[in-house]
């Protein structure tokens, strides 16, 4: 134990330079990434047109939540940690890994941590820039963010889509091609984490039943503890939820991975 976590520094540091590698495309994503706040403004715009509120939101309220979702996808969204982890597995990559004294989850931690820090190094500015342009003409309430409840939240929506993506990932010990689940999967998450719109819009029958799935807690949680909108009672009890359905998934990942080393035939690499 003691050397995996001498090493962790070290894997981090590597895995931090091989995606600064890419930081052209982190600022380009992060420039482009305020079309869909643009055209959620046209949309809801036109939803507001003559009224003052939907549900409980105003239109800068809910333009808010739009342009912290960003900041929530930059900020705990895996980038492509599903199709290594899935090719390591399948072209025998994981060989020279196995040697290691290192748990292979801490492992893709560390190189996960890397990933969001060097998109965040390179996204920050063009970011806030974004931001500071859009809220000349798109009314944002920026400047009233629930740091307290919204930080935590982060952390726990980073956990827990690491965890679902390694789950994901360690199919690949039966399947040859997970590409059709993880599609599916981020449809899901697309769908019923809060994209399209804020989940405490459905009717309240949908609004429970989404609270139960983890994708809520993936996008919609974290947004709307960084907005304000959630009660503290309702926010301590979806903490516990992330938090317990980010525990689930580790459990759940080191068990596929051990019933998957039986299987793995350490071919190539």
């Amino acid at each position: 134990m003691t050397a995996s976590l001498v090493a962790l520094p070290t894997v981090f540091s590597i895995g931090l330079q091989r995606q600064l590698a890419y930081r052209w495309n982190y600022l380009l994503r992060a420039l482009f990434s305020a079309m869909p706040l643009l055209v959620s403004w046209v949309f809801w715009k036109a939803v507001f047109q003559g009224k003052e509120t939907v549900g409980s939101y105003t239109l800068a309220g809910l333009l808010t939540y739009y342009a912290v979702l960003l900041v929530v996808e930059a900020v705990s969204s895996p980038a492509d940690d599903d199709f290594q982890i899935s090719r390591e597995i399948r072209e025998g990559m994981l060989n020279s890994i196995l040697l290691r004294p290192l748990p292979y989850g801490l492992y893709r931690g560390a190189l996960f941590l890397a990933g969001r820090c060097a998109y965040l190094t390179a996204a920050v500015l063009p970011v806030a820039l974004c931001f500071f342009l859009l809220s000349r003409v798109v009314p944002l309430e920026l400047h009233s963010l629930d740091w307290i409840h919204g930080i935590p939240a982060l952390i726990g929506s980073a956990l827990l889509q690491f965890s679902l993506t390694l789950c994901l990932s360690l199919v690949s010990f039966w399947l040859l091609d997970i590409s059709a689940l993880i599609f599916l999967v981020y449809s899901l998450e697309f769908l019923a984490g809060g994209h399209v719109f804020p989940l405490d819009l459905l009717p309240a029958p949908l609004f429970t039943a989404a609270r139960i799935l983890p994708f809520a807690y993936e996008y919609w949680f974290p947004a709307a503890s960084l907005c304000g909108t959630i009660p503290r009672e309702a926010w301590m009890a979806g903490l516990g939820m992330q938090f317990g359905w980010a525990g689930f998934f580790l459990l759940f990942a080191a068990f596929l991975w051990k019933a998957g080393l039986r299987k793995y035939t350490a071919a190539g690499g």
